[in-house]
């Protein structure tokens, strides 16, 4: 199964997707973002966060990158290259920065892409609205995530790699904050209680979701049996208790491309 599959994209005209969480979110919108292009969709590609310039030069080779501080001119881009082309992916690049000798990007603020939403600019936005320095479980601090209020399907994202870490900064991003979320403590470990903890805290994983948006869950780098019992367990355990309102978890691994998804879990109470 694919990404798009599996959140029911191929079944929908438009969809407002933000990611949020960590440990793959690059990868799965680089993924999904490719699905949709095979598909003839129109396809716009961002951050509200950061990004490395590296994934938005990669996004681009499907389509456009624009860069501009002007959302004007970059507004009037976007329009004349979906004239000129009936699909492709757009990458939004606002501003470059270095971050510890590595590029990265700024994308567009979220009141212009609502409004580039409502306008019908793309059939499909998908935003990086979460940063986690590349660890596999974060928690947000109290301006994270940045998720665009149009959002339709908010995908949460946690790498299945956090189980059995120690509870510090180098493993987890805003360790101390995430302490205070769930209770554990610096130098205990990560179990799967800490997890349903973080996902289901109303400022945890999916704080700053939109009322009505479609929510999904992401368990990443399963890439072995261990780890796919380790996850099955993990996602019943999160839909047994479900206060994020959670349609789906979707168990994979994203360095697979061509099937990153393993198993779907649906929610029996989310309609």
């Amino acid at each position: 199964m694919v990404i798009s599959e599996v959140l029911q994209l191929y079944i929908q005209d438009r969809a407002f997707i933000s990611l949020v969480g960590a440990g793959g979110k690059s990868s799965i919108i680089q993924l999904l973002a490719r699905e949709l292009l095979s598909q003839q969709k129109k396809i716009i590609v961002t951050t509200t966060t950061k990004m490395f310039t590296s994934q938005a030069n990669t996004l681009s080779q499907g389509g456009k990158l624009i860069e501009s501080s002007d959302s004007k001119v970059m507004e009037e881009t976007i329009q004349t290259f979906f004239k000129q082309h009936q699909s492709g992916i757009v990458a939004l690049l606002k501003q470059r920065f270095l971050e510890k000798e590595r590029e990265k990007f700024t994308g567009p603020e979220s009141c212009y892409l609502n409004k580039w939403w409502q306008e019908g600019l793309a059939d499909f936005f998908i935003i990086e609205a979460d940063g986690a320095k590349g660890r596999p479980i974060k928690a947000p601090l109290y301006y994270e995530p940045v998720i665009p209020q149009t959002t339709t399907d908010v995908v949460g994202v946690i790498g299945i790699d956090a189980v059995g870490l120690r509870l510090e900064e180098e493993n987890v991003f805003r360790s101390s904050l995430f302490s205070c979320l769930t209770g554990l403590k610096h130098g205990e470990e990560i179990n799967l209680d800490t997890i349903t903890k973080i996902v289901n805290h109303p400022f945890g994983l999916y704080k700053n979701s939109p009322q009505g948006a479609r929510v999904h869950l992401f368990l990443n780098k399963v890439n072995n049996k261990a780890r796919s019992a380790i996850a099955e367990e993990l996602a019943c355990q999160i839909l047994k208790n479900n206060k994020a309102s959670i349609n789906n978890i979707v168990i994979g691994d994203t360095i697979k491309e061509e099937s990153p998804v393993q198993q779907l879990l649906k929610s029996e109470k989310v309609v």
